[in-house]
């Protein structure tokens, strides 16, 4: 029996409440749209009953439809928030002394982020008093594909279809960059920290216009120890 199968078996035995709340945790699961057909694949109800659930969901507010298919609407947004907020307050808590050696060792703006929606949430960013004015460190969020962070959190948002070219190069390689200092170098860059299926990925990076190949090992290096300090709490994240 495939787990479909048996997803939509248990939905079956629990009644009409049971349908619509397998249909929201397929949502809730997948950061990225899903078409109808999708969501029938995935939840083995048949496409009649998940098009008939959508409806009545989508006028509670509790599912939205996008030009690129169905996400969980602003009325479970607004449940799961202070779930979503303890998680990025743990986040915080166990690596922000990562980010705070980054910027020390580099003396570069370094910010961890995550992303919600098409926007990068920045939950730590240090920089120089000097550069307090500048962006993308006085915005907490700002659109994720304007920065080297954004674009790697996007490469790896898991969702249907095959990602431009762009973010594929950057899946593979494991880092960003973006746009070019005056010596030459990156800009931005971005490298992955560590990813869960319910909660997306983690990442680090450092911007500033002359970030070179030392300071990208120093990322690198920092964002390997900022994922074992993860996995040996993970206990800790809600």
């Amino acid at each position: 029996m495939t787990a479909a199968l048996r997803t939509a078996r248990r939905a079956d035995a629990a009644g009409p409440i049971g349908r619509a709340m397998t249909v929201l945790g397929c949502l809730g699961a997948r950061p990225s749209p899903l078409s109808l057909a999708e969501i029938a694949r995935r939840t083995g109800l048949p496409k009649t009953t998940v098009h008939r659930l959508l409806a009545a969901l989508q006028a509670q507010g509790a599912v939205r439809r996008t030009p690129a298919g169905y996400v969980l609407g602003e009325a479970v947004r607004r449940w799961s928030d202070g779930a979503e907020t303890a998680h990025r307050d743990a986040l915080r808590h166990l690596l922000t002394p990562h980010v705070t050696e980054l910027y020390e060792a580099t003396r570069l703006p370094a910010s961890l982020a995550v992303l919600d929606g098409d926007s990068v949430v920045h939950l730590v960013s240090l920089y120089p008093r000097s550069m307090a004015d500048q962006a993308p460190h006085r915005a907490a969020r700002v659109p994720a594909a304007r920065t080297a962070l954004g674009r790697l959190l996007l490469a790896y948002r898991p969702g249907p279809g095959e990602p431009e070219p762009e973010l594929l190069r950057i899946r593979r390689d494991g880092i960003a960059f973006l746009g070019g200092g005056p010596s030459g170098g990156p800009a931005e860059v971005a490298v992955p920290v560590a990813a869960r299926p319910d909660r997306g990925m983690v990442a680090l990076g450092l911007a500033g216009g002359l970030i070179d190949p030392g300071a990208e090992g120093l990322l690198r290096r920092t964002a390997l120890e900022a994922r074992l300090t993860l996995r040996r709490h993970r206990a800790a994240l809600p």
